[in-house]
């Protein structure tokens, strides 16, 4: 007799279509039946009546366990994986990390090392270019062959020995979009932000207010500017990261505008909070970059969100202990930029984007998990339910509230930027092709158990 693995009914099941009371079948890992009701039995049936059924989360930019600073980013893949699976994050795309003199595939090597065997969830992973790009240039097209087809470049952070010049960046992009690959940047302005760096620090200014005067809109939204008009002079495809301010969403919009292939992401912590944070007690453990900025930005990114401008929804979950941000002294410039957020991203544009009347569930939806799959090349596999894709989903109950406390959360980070906000549900289960590692709040995926993801 052939029965199914597991079976999820009467569960409002989240498609394109809208949330419909259906059932859904698995079987080997995929959706093999989406339905009213099945003749074949299933080995285990789950009832989700009342509850929220949706594809899994794709956070399209994390940095799990990178050098930041004089320190390291506090999750690696085993423990942000986990903390990712609570939140109903079944994909992350991760980052590599070149070391001066370091190829880009022998960067993307030691990446996947690093999350071979640790990582509980599937894991694309991008190359970022940031040591002698002109030097690696024909190792691209392999790369992208090979199914690592995104790339990411700075233009900023100089001292750090990230940043391309424009000439350098052209000379990217057009090698990227010529073998059908798709280019990232950190759109930030380095003469500008250098300039305010060092006027601030002359003046004697180090509280953490200032780290955000030294990296102003503007600078983003020149940056954008730049990119988005090189990106049009040679028809290639741009995604900008963790766009935070009105001005670098209407820079991207013009572009948009202009018919420029040009994806824009933002953040939770752009949409949720904003520089005022700085002047709390430990207002240091805020800092990131970009950096949070005012309540008009907020106010300019959420319409983004809902009117279609804004194509992504990536938490850069960057996250630091207590300890490592109070190592900063004193000194704005001296402390890890970084916030923790790949567990609480979904409960908190679902709470303050779809409860709050702001988005659909189905633009939400779209924007956690069908467009970055599509964008990013794995929507063969992810980034919706249908059958013959994978079985990657969540089960919410909308029903509960929540409080979030960093003391209930997982990833290695002893404090939280959205310490007491109440959430509007909480999570139930949340599957990887089609096995169960979130039960009844429970972990219960062994380390290793994700997937190393290509894109097609």
């Amino acid at each position: 007799m052939q029965f199914f693995d597991t079976i999820i009914q009467n569960g409002d099941v989240v498609i394109p279509a809208g949330a419909r009371k259906i059932s859904l079948a698995i079987k080997d890992g995929k959706f093999a039946a989406i339905g009213e009701a099945f003749s074949i039995e299933a080995r285990n049936v789950i009832d989700a009546t009342g509850r929220l059924v949706l594809p899994g989360v794709i956070d399209p930019h994390t940095h799990m366990g990178i050098p930041i600073k004089t320190t390291t980013s506090a999750d690696d893949f085993r423990s942000g994986s986990e903390a990712a699976a609570f939140g109903g994050v079944t994909t992350i795309l991760d980052f590599t990390v070149q070391q001066p003199g370091e190829s880009i595939r022998a960067a993307l090597e030691r990446r996947k090392a690093k999350a071979q065997g640790k990582s509980c969830i599937d894991v694309g992973i991008h190359v970022n270019i940031t040591d002698q790009p002109e030097k690696w240039l024909p190792q691209i097209p392999d790369l992208i062959a090979d199914g690592f087809s995104s790339f990411k470049v700075f233009s900023t952070y100089r001292e750090a020995g990230m940043m391309i010049d424009w000439r350098q960046f052209r000379e990217v992009l057009r090698t990227v979009n010529e073998h059908g690959g798709l280019l990232m940047l950190h759109a930030e302005d380095n003469v500008i932000i250098e300039a305010r760096t060092a006027e601030n620090l002359a003046a004697g200014h180090r509280a953490p207010i200032y780290h955000a005067r030294s990296r102003p809109a503007e600078a983003e939204a020149a940056a954008i500017e730049k990119a988005a008009q090189i990106a049009g002079e040679l028809d290639a495809r741009l995604y900008i990261v963790h766009v935070s301010s009105r001005v670098g969403l209407e820079a991207g919009m013009r572009a948009k505008d202009r018919g420029v292939k040009i994806y824009l992401e933002t953040c939770p912590q752009y949409l949720l909070l904003d520089e005022s944070k700085f002047s709390e007690e430990n207002g240091h453990y805020y800092i990131a970059t970009p950096v949070l900025r005012t309540k008009d930005d907020r106010e300019a990114l959420w319409q983004g969100v809902a009117d279609g401008t804004i194509d992504a929804i990536g938490t850069d979950h960057c996250p630091f202990t207590r300890a490592q941000k109070d190592a900063w002294e004193g000194q704005f410039q001296n402390c890890p930029n970084g916030l923790p957020g790949v567990e609480t991203s979904f409960p908190l544009l679902y709470t303050h984007g779809v409860t709050s009347g702001r988005i659909s569930m189905q633009r939400l939806v779209e924007l956690m998990s069908a467009n970055p799959a599509k964008i990013f090349g794995i929507d063969h596999r992810k980034g919706d339910i249908r059958v013959g894709g994978d079985a990657d989903f969540f089960i919410w109950n909308p029903d509960a509230e929540t409080t979030l406390a960093a003391e209930n959360l997982h990833g290695a980070a002893d404090w939280s930027p959205y310490e007491g906000m109440k959430i509007a549900g909480k999570l139930a289960a949340t599957f990887v092709r089609g096995e169960q590692i979130v039960v009844k709040g429970r972990f219960c995926a062994k380390a290793g158990f994700g997937q190393l993801l290509r894109s097609s």
